[in-house]
């Protein structure tokens, strides 16, 4: 089975240059990225496909773990429904905050960093799979 790389390129389309593809392990972590920052209700007929971060984004008032575990709780929900590629999925939610401005003297640019890593098996080979990924969210000073 081929797989389209993301982003599509739809000048190379209309070109007539063929579309990029990728392999299947990449086609489930391009998957993965979507559901990460897709916010609920953001996909047409489908409601609960996403993912707590954006509900949570600005919520100064949950603290550490309890954002790590709703963002958890919400993602291993999303990618048991919507990416049937796996099976045995785990996934691993770390919040932590960076200065984000390190060559400032003056003031610091403080931001959340949050680290997500997924694990499973892809059922049509039994092969394991490992994705990671940091994305910046909520600001806590500007």
């Amino acid at each position: 089975m081929k797989y389209i790389k993301l982003p599509i390129d739809f000048s190379d389309l209309l070109k007539g240059k063929g579309k990029k593809e990728c392999s299947l392990e990449e086609s489930i972590a391009q998957y993965l990225m979507i559901l990460i920052t897709s916010r609920y209700g953001e996909v047409a007929g489908k409601d609960d496909f996403g993912s707590d971060i954006w509900e949570l984004e600005f919520n100064q008032l949950v603290k550490v773990y309890e954002w790590e575990e709703k963002v958890r709780i919400s993602l291993i929900r999303t990618i048991m429904k919507y990416e049937r590629r796996l099976s045995d999925i785990k996934v691993i939610v770390s919040l932590s905050e960076i200065d984000t401005d390190l060559d400032s003297k003056k003031h610091s640019h403080v931001r959340r960093k949050a680290i997500i890593g997924v694990s499973g098996i892809i059922v049509h080979t039994g092969v394991p799979f490992n994705f990671d990924t940091s994305i910046y969210v909520s600001p806590l000073s500007q």
